[in-house]
């Protein structure tokens, strides 16, 4: 018997928020971690306890709408100059770690103070395309 669709993307959607609870749990540093597809939508996501958000929930759903166009924009110079490892954004109030695995972006916060180190990163990427 054949799975639904239904059944297919509940099963879908655990698996990331499993993943999203295993890489939050990697560092005390990461401050939130998420799974957006490619139209910037929450598929799943973790805040970690006594984390104070720092975008409002139009926010959120414009950073992630930008984040997801231009991770589909740049798919298109990749045969030029390779595919993206990650991305890492680095503002005053936060640090944003991106990998894009398949259809979906992981979208990792850490406190300003601590830009990942290549073993964080590696880590998590590990985490992030394992099926």
């Amino acid at each position: 018997m054949q799975k639904s669709d239904v059944s297919k993307w509940n099963t879908r959607i655990t698996k990331y928020r499993e993943k999203c609870k295993k890489i939050s749990s990697i560092s005390k540093s990461i401050r939130y971690v998420g799974v957006i597809n490619s139209h910037g939508r929450t598929l799943a996501g973790k805040i970690n306890s006594g984390t104070k958000p720092l975008f409002s929930p139009n926010q959120v759903r414009d950073e992630f709408f930008a984040i997801a166009t231009s991770v589909k924009i740049r798919k298109k110079s990749l045969s030029a100059i390779g595919e993206v490892n990650y991305m890492i954004f680095v503002h005053k109030k936060v640090i944003i770690l991106l990998f894009h695995s398949k259809d979906v972006v992981y979208y990792i916060t850490f406190g300003p103070k601590l830009i990942p180190s290549k073993s964080l990163i590696e880590k998590i990427r590990k985490i992030s395309t394992e099926e």
